[in-house]
């Protein structure tokens, strides 16, 4: 079926006008500038009656374009129905549905609809600019450039033939499906892949093609500043017109200046695509991919707060592809609740085949923390390669599970803080390495319903951190965290100190293996949980103690039981509840928190309650620490153990040293105490120059003793490591 394109060109629209009068609240500070741009509306397209469209929650596994030159059939579909799955997404090829421009041939994706329909299935369209086979166009001829002045394959950005010529491929295309009964959305993505101005030029990114540049020296500039003397007087400069300012790369001056019409670019076409298609129908469900990591933000300028508002304001649904990442997971479902926007998870196979059932198992474990904002999965991809005899099946097994999750994870009033403003051009905002990492440790260690707010969202009142009792920075102390100390708040400094303020919904015996996942029902008188053994050889054999004060239930009296809703084994602790969890390595279980008493009888499970508490004075326990110049003194104060300011840990007796880590001069700032039985000696950064080894032993404890030994014993008093100073 061959049709004409409805238009060949179309009057652009910009989304974002930043009067002149605007300027004068702009904020300099040296080289750090942030435009005002970027607030929780900031798209300010006129709303019209299309942004009343529901979204759809996501059940799908992505397929390649067609099965090897032929549509998908029928009996294609009828498989993937039959293992639970609602949505199958295909990977569109702008160059067979638009062969030349202007000229579209909808016959194979007519025909891959039907049979979707015929299956009982939705198909799910995803548009790619650049990046997929198929995508761009063979008569797409302009192409991007790095800052290093590198060609990429990726088209220009803003060329002024192919940009809205994708513009156009795509709206057209969703017009003409909108009423075909097997259509089920589109996802909409832009640039390189889903990591918008990544390069095809190893190491780099894009951005500098004469095209961008064009576009940042005649809209950008202009729209923001209104006059080179406002630009001048921003920017402590004396050009005498726009055409002066550098598209500066970054490490150069005004380098800020050219990474937020970066971003801007992001905004503008992002939302372009939105409101065109919307503008079609608005019943269509609609997604946004979102592909890297935070060390991305700044360089991509991938910034998840300028998606989640374009979503909030178009209603889309935010695609989270970084799931094997529970930080980011963290993140993205903290953003889900905050702008009010589903969010779905995608599973991207690893590159070690050892790892695909754990990480598998991983991502579905993480799913429930989306809730109540879950916009489903999407399993990344069912091609038939290995990751399709391993993992496919793990996620199909769990797909009614996840269906039948109804709620919200649970929510304490403490936050992790995290400074993203570097990605905003502030040149002193925190590092964005890899702070994810950071999260993803403390929420293994703390299993708790902890917020992640970023700078960004208090910066615009999307977040206000009064809400919160405490807040723990991940990446610096930031202006925004300065006036919630000023104003009462308790700003942390450890992570140990978390738990002061917001209970851990569960404890387990050790970190890294097993992760449990809640929702919370809506009544406040029960949970269901996920537990997940995450690691490909270690089953968990174990207690775990279930909090019904950190699920946030209502006061009551529960129990436990499992996937058929028998009561397990469990005896009620002063944490709430313990019982016993056997989970093979790389799998799943179910368990339900619900109302009333243990049925009589229920059996008491090895490892809860028998251990022998620690010592009131001389000890360190799960999650204290201490920091430079601290110590721990023996009950008698004959022996004290200091982390002294040059980074060595040491035991003394009068001032005479009797041991120490060999740590002097190592940049070690801390040492924790941890809550999987491990106490590490670690630098201000948080990377590790020394530990006991003891890790996976829950509740252990460091005792200094009177008789000179300081020994780590575990939660039932077995001793795990120690000085070997005992009678010195």
């Amino acid at each position: 079926m061959f049709k004409k394109a409805s238009r060949k060109h179309r009057a652009r629209t910009y989304l974002i006008s930043v009067p002149a009068a605007l300027l004068a609240g702009l904020v300099v500070a040296g080289a750090a500038f942030t435009a005002p741009l970027f607030g929780a509306d900031a798209a300010t397209t006129t709303a019209t009656a299309t942004q009343a469209a529901a979204s759809s929650t996501l059940w799908s596994t992505q397929l390649k374009w067609d099965d090897n030159g032929a549509a998908w059939s029928e009996a294609s579909f009828a498989a993937l129905k039959a293992k639970g799955l609602e949505q199958a997404e295909i990977d569109m090829s702008w160059n067979t549905v638009e062969p030349a421009q202007g000229r579209f041939d909808y016959t194979e994706l007519d025909q891959e609809i039907a049979n979707a329909n015929a299956a009982g299935v939705h198909l799910v369209l995803i548009f790619w600019y650049s990046g997929w086979n198929g995508s761009p166009a063979s008569w797409v001829t302009s192409h991007e450039t790095t800052a290093s002045g590198a060609q990429s394959a990726t088209p220009a950005w803003w060329d002024r033939t192919d940009e809205p010529a994708y513009l156009a491929y795509v709206t057209d295309t969703v017009k003409h499906v909108a009423g075909e009964a097997g259509y089920g959305g589109s996802v909409l993505d832009y640039g390189r892949l889903d990591s918008v101005w990544d390069s095809t030029v190893s190491g780099q990114v894009d951005g500098w093609a004469q095209a961008d540049v064009d576009e940042f020296h005649n809209v950008y500039l202009p729209q923001t500043y209104g006059s080179i003397g406002a630009f001048d007087s921003a920017r402590k400069t004396s050009y005498t017109s726009f055409a002066q300012v550098p598209a500066a790369t970054p490490g150069q001056p005004l380098a800020a200046v050219y990474q937020l019409f970066r971003l801007w670019s992001v905004q503008q076409v992002y939302g372009q695509l939105a409101a065109d298609v919307r503008a079609v129908t608005a019943s269509t469900p609609l997604y946004f991919y979102f592909g890297g990591h935070v060390g991305n933000f700044a360089n991509y300028e991938n910034v998840p707060e300028v998606f989640f508002a374009l979503a909030k304001k178009y209603d889309v649904t935010v695609v989270q592809d970084c799931s094997e990442s529970t930080g980011i997971d963290l993140l993205f479902a903290s953003l889900g609740r905050a702008y009010g926007v589903n969010v779905a998870t995608e599973w991207t196979a690893p590159s070690d085949s050892t790892q695909l059932a754990a990480q598998a198992v991983q991502w579905i474990g993480n799913y429930p923390m989306m809730l109540p904002e879950g916009g489903g999965t999407d399993f990344f991809i069912h091609d038939g390669t290995q990751k399709d005899t391993v993992a496919y099946p793990i996620y199909t097994a769990w797909l009614g599970h996840l269906k039948g999750l109804s709620g919200s994870y649970p929510q304490q009033p403490v936050a992790v803080y995290l400074d993203d403003s570097l990605a905003y051009g502030s040149t002193s905002g925190g590092a964005l390495g890899a702070p994810e990492n950071g999260i993803a440790s403390l929420w293994d260690g703390y299993q708790a319903g902890f917020s992640v707010v970023t700078s960004e969202e208090v910066d615009t009142g999307i977040v206000k951190l009064a809400q919160y009792r405490a807040v723990l920075p991940i990446n610096g102390v930031d202006a925004n965290l300065t006036a919630y100390r000023n104003g009462g708040g308790h700003l942390l400094t450890a992570a140990s100190q978390l738990s002061t303020y917001a209970p851990a919904y569960a404890t387990l015996a050790g970190s890294g293996v097993l992760q449990i996942a809640p929702v919370v029902d809506a009544a406040r008188t029960g949970a269901q949980l996920t537990l997940a053994d995450i690691t490909s050889g270690a089953a968990y054999d174990g207690p775990v103690t279930v909090s019904p004060a950190g699920l946030g239930l209502a006061a009551g009296t529960y129990h436990l039981v499992d996937a058929t809703g028998q009561a397990i084994p469990q005896v009620a602790v002063a944490g709430g509840l313990c019982a016993s969890a056997g989970v093979p390595a790389a799998s799943l279980a179910e368990w339900s928190v619900v109302a009333g008493a243990a049925p009589a009888g229920t059996p008491t499970p090895a490892g809860c309650g028998t251990g022998t508490p620690p010592p009131s004075c001389g000890a360190l326990t799960a999650n204290q620490q201490l920091t430079a110049g601290q110590s721990v003194t023996a009950c008698n104060g004959g022996y004290k153990l200091t982390l002294q300011g040059d980074g060595n840990l040491v035991l003394s007796r009068s001032g005479t040293a009797l041991w120490s880590s060999g740590t002097a001069h190592s940049g070690a700032t801390r040492v924790v105490m941890q809550g999987d039985g491990n106490l590490v000696l670690s630098t201000g950064t948080g990377a590790a120059v020394w530990s006991t080894r003891t890790a996976t032993h829950s509740g252990a404890y460091l005792d200094v003793q009177n008789d000179g030994n300081t020994v780590l014993y575990s939660a039932a008093g077995a001793s795990l490591w120690s000085t070997g100073t005992a009678g010195r």
